[in-house]
């Protein structure tokens, strides 16, 4: 078996796993609890995710222009090419091979508050009030700051994790499930085409009824470290978010999500993701 099936708001879409580790199913658990999410006492907890407004439109362009500017410094460094009228939707035109892509999104995908020209402890600030308790960046056992993602999507691309639990390598790892919460931020390209797909009430699925890797995932010969997930309780089907800009999709980590296709044929896909700790926990 070289391909995998899943839907995606009901439609069947099949992707190459030559290469992955095996698939096994987990331990008879029930990973996300009141002691391991700290989404559990949200009024969305049993959905396991929930859009809300975030940003007014002048403070959403305000970011929006900003994090344009810092893609397009990281380009600038990372492939020395005229990155004259870049914008975030057009990044395909500039970027214009996988491994000039893959030399970028090393750097957008492990950024700190220091590689942006904007501030990011607003946007966390703003991210507590929702949640209704201080939220951190800081990582409870180490106290390091963890990483902030710049997820870029080309056109009719597979840039984008396959389907997965974003506690899992930790699970596996180190044996302690990591408490935080994921917020993704829609930037520029995000359509009815490209958002982001989850599969809703996913965390409160017992380990035993999900069938997954253990050792990172391949997917359309890419390797990933995220663990891929096949099915769970039998189905393969993800539902795309529907979320907007200014606007913020709070999940919980224990959410199975992923596979974000961009099927647009000439947008590139840009959002901002958090994965933020409880600051009480740390």
């Amino acid at each position: 078996m070289n391909k995998l099936k899943y839907l995606i708001d009901s439609k069947e879409v099949y992707t190459s796993i030559q290469g992955s580790p095996k698939f096994n199913f987990g331990k008879d658990e029930i990973l996300s609890t009141e002691d391991t999410d700290i989404t559990f006492h949200q009024p969305w907890y049993d959905e396991g995710y929930s859009v809300a407004p975030l940003l007014n439109e002048e403070e959403f362009e305000n970011l929006k222009e900003n994090l344009n500017l810092s893609v397009k410094n990281i380009i600038e460094k990372e492939l020395s090419i005229n990155t004259k009228n870049f914008t975030l939707e057009k990044y395909h035109q500039y970027v214009k091979d996988d491994d000039s892509h893959f030399k970028v999104v090393s750097k957008t995908r492990d950024l700190f508050e220091d590689d942006f020209i904007f501030s990011t402890s607003y946007l966390i600030n703003r991210l507590s009030d929702l949640f209704g308790f201080k939220l951190t960046d800081k990582i409870p056992q180490s106290k390091d700051k963890l990483h902030i993602i710049v997820r870029i999507n080309r056109p009719l691309s597979y840039d984008s994790n396959p389907p997965h639990k974003d506690i899992y390598e930790v699970v596996d790892d180190l044996s302690f499930i990591p408490k935080f919460a994921n917020f993704w931020i829609p930037i520029s390209g995000v359509t009815d085409k490209t958002s982001l797909p989850l599969a809703s009430q996913s965390h409160k699925i017992n380990e035993k009824n999900i069938c997954r890797t253990f050792k990172g995932g391949v997917m359309e010969g890419n390797q990933y470290r995220v663990r891929m997930i096949k099915s769970w309780n039998g189905s393969n089907s993800l539902t795309r978010s529907n979320v907007t800009y200014g606007q913020v999709l709070m999940f919980s980590s224990h959410l199975i999500h992923g596979l974000a296709l961009n099927e647009e044929k000439d947008i590139t896909r840009v959002a901002l993701e958090f994965r933020l700790f409880k600051e009480d926990d740390v």
